[in-house]
């Protein structure tokens, strides 16, 4: 019993020294072989079709097998988007290989991908070239080649390219690409049509084996809305696919274009880059003068203004101001260095800055989550927060109480509620206020960010809309969120709905019903969402569909129409492009194969020394008394000791 409480005592008197534990702990990560199938529609589209969707598929996913439990294996499907799957439908309309690649570099980071397998025909038709990007794993790069890489006899119209919008009572170009392949010596007749009336139609002498042809139709723009446009090539005597024979265009025809003034005191970087991000919406026209040219007297030929860096010393923009208003015309005012930020009250009392003293913050943008004014679209949410600080005025903003902010300013790593781009409507007279200068700036970080500057064009063109839209006295208001989609486009549809005083409100249900050309009706209702409503469709076959919106105890009704256009982009090109494939393998030290050499392919992948497992050696720190073991072996100790005291009639 001594020897018992002796050593019970002493274990824990030692874990009272707090003992530490060290464990060398060794891990083996197998190879990652991740099986990528092309899940596109071209992958069928061709005279081996059956042999793809049966016998290939099984031998695809029976590789598990093949390769054994040294290597894990992962399946994947490649379309327009990525998705980890064990089954292939060959169903989608587009073909991005090009995000395969970023894909595996952000889902696989740090983690032992020893080979990616692509199973393909090398037609893509979105994303860039696949040959500009980079694996980070430096996995290798196995090419299964899928589908036919002869030339078929196959009319087409390749592309159709238009602009956007058109104005009405002009015409309108339309650039029609069509091609043909082994069809030398055929003829064949292209139709436009709209309304069920052929509007233009021309022969076509296909005079050779490989045939292009460049036309260009001027369409008339005879009323407002949306000009849906049908092109048709006719068939030709044992082509190979008629799908690629049709093309559907929707011309949104307007009745004239915004003017905006853009008004400013001395020469700028920011002037050229919100010149650019307004005509990038072909709505727009816009007029850059310096404000000491202006003539009060023209000013009511404009919708909007923008007066960058005025009011200004120098300069009397109080008679600018007044005349403006007299006209109703909407302000936008951006705030610099050269604004006399003591005359910003003469543009409106949300733009009224006390305390300023001359000075100047760095402040970024921070998107206010709570603001309604007008959708933005997520990713221009995410850039903002990466764009570079704006020069704003140092001081307490007006704008923080009765205005409706965008974007409020982050000053290091504070966040405060001052303004950066905030709206106002008051009385009427609507003005916006960007409380900063550097613009610029934002454009080329936008650029550099996605590749494009749709974020800062949104930005712009989002902010002109809502100046130069006239006010809607309806209480209800339904739209969806544009008016052609293309069919594989989720669907959404925004409600608002107002009480006497003109205040959002969202204490009634609001339906709505899509009815398609074949008179089936689809019903909705929508979700409530802060003060207004949103509802999330999803995806529809493509037609034209009629919809009907309806709120609760409210007897107005808001009619409208979507069109939904077909993909046909996985069925213009359907000859393989093995050389695609080729340069792929052979730039990610891989090889190529074609469809029926999967298993040489993966009997080669085995071979491969530079796919193997690899093994991790981690220090682990421990303290001892966490060890369970010892808590049981102290508790048996003591236990014994009480249990022998107790048998042998001790105390």
């Amino acid at each position: 019993m001594a020897i018992l409480r002796f050593l019970s005592i002493s274990l824990l008197c030692f874990f009272l020294l707090a003992p530490v534990l060290v464990q060398n702990i060794s891990s083996v990560e197998k190879p990652k072989v991740l099986m990528v199938m092309d899940n596109s529609q071209s992958m069928l589209a061709n005279r081996d079709s059956n042999y793809y969707r049966t016998e290939f598929l099984n031998q695809w996913y029976k590789t598990t097998q093949l390769l054994g439990t040294d290597y894990e294996v992962q399946f994947l499907n490649l379309g327009n988007a990525i998705s980890l799957s064990d089954s292939s439908s060959f169903t989608q309309k587009k073909t991005n290989i090009s995000q395969l690649f970023d894909y595996v570099n952000n889902t696989y980071d740090r983690q032992n991908v020893g080979a990616v397998m692509l199973a393909s025909d090398g037609i893509y038709n979105r994303g860039s070239n696949p040959l500009y990007k980079e694996l980070n794993q430096h996995a290798l790069f196995y090419a299964i080649g899928t589908g036919d890489t002869v030339l078929k006899k196959d009319g087409m119209i390749k592309d159709v390219n238009a602009n956007a919008i058109a104005y009405l009572n002009n015409q309108f170009p339309l650039e029609i690409n069509l091609a043909a392949y082994a069809c030398a010596g055929s003829l064949a007749t292209l139709t436009l049509s709209s309304d069920g009336k052929v509007i233009h139609s021309e022969q076509v002498n296909i005079n050779q084996a490989e045939f292009f042809k460049n036309v260009l139709v001027n369409v008339e723009a005879d009323q407002p809305g949306t000009k849906h446009i049908v092109i048709t090539l006719s068939s030709i005597p044992g082509e190979a696919s008629l799908m690629n024979n049709r093309k559907d265009v929707f011309i949104d025809v307007i009745d004239g274009r915004e003017k905006i003034l853009l008004a400013y005191f001395g020469p700028h970087p920011d002037i050229g880059a919100i010149k650019d991000a307004i005509q990038s919406n072909q709505n727009y026209e816009v007029v850059a003068i310096q404000a000491s040219l202006l003539k009060l007297s023209e000013l009511n030929k404009y919708n909007v203004a923008i007066l960058h860096q005025l009011p200004a010393k120098g300069y009397n923009t109080k008679d600018l101001v007044t005349q403006l208003r007299n006209f109703k015309i909407p302000i936008w005012c951006i705030v610099g260095k050269q604004t006399a930020v003591e005359q910003l009250p003469l543009i409106s009392s949300i733009a009224r800055i006390d305390r300023n003293q001359g000075r100047y913050n760095e402040s970024q943008a921070l998107w206010n989550e709570a603001f309604n004014t007008f959708t933005i679209d997520d990713i221009t949410k995410t850039t903002i927060l990466s764009f570079p600080p704006l020069q704003v005025p140092y001081g307490v903003f007006a704008a923080s109480d009765n205005a409706e902010i965008m974007a409020f300013q982050k000053i290091g790593a504070v966040n405060t509620k001052a303004p950066i781009w905030a709206f106002s409507n008051q009385n009427g007279e609507k003005t916006a206020m960007l409380f900063g200068e550097g613009f610029w700036r934002w454009r080329l970080i936008d650029f550099v960010e996605n590749e494009s500057h749709l974020a800062t064009n949104e930005l712009v063109s989002k902010t002109i809309q809502y100046l130069a839209v006239k006010e809607d006295k309806r209480k209800f208001r339904v739209y969806p969120t544009k008016h052609v989609y293309e069919e594989d486009e989720q669907i959404r549809f925004i409600a608002e709905l107002y009480n006497a005083s003109y205040e959002s409100v969202n204490d009634a249900d609001v339906k709505l019903s899509l009815t398609n050309s074949e008179n089936k009706t689809y019903n909705y209702t929508f979700s409530k969402s802060g003060k207004s409503y949103q509802l999330e469709v999803g995806i529809m076959p493509p037609g034209s569909y009629q919809f009907n919106a309806q709120a609760e105890n409210v007897p107005d009704k808001i009619n409208g129409k979507i069109i939904i256009t077909p993909l046909q982009t996985e069925l213009v090109n359907t000859r393989a492009d093995f050389g695609l494939l080729r340069d792929l393998s052979r730039k990610h030290k891989g090889n190529f194969y074609e469809a029926r050499e999967l298993s040489k392919a993966v009997e080669d992948l085995k071979k491969n020394a530079a796919v193997t497992s690899v093994s991790y050696n981690e220090k682990r720190l421990d303290e001892l008394i966490n060890v369970k073991w010892i808590f049981f072996l102290l508790v048996i100790l003591i236990a014994a000791e009480w249990f022998i005291r107790k048998y042998e009639g001790g105390y």
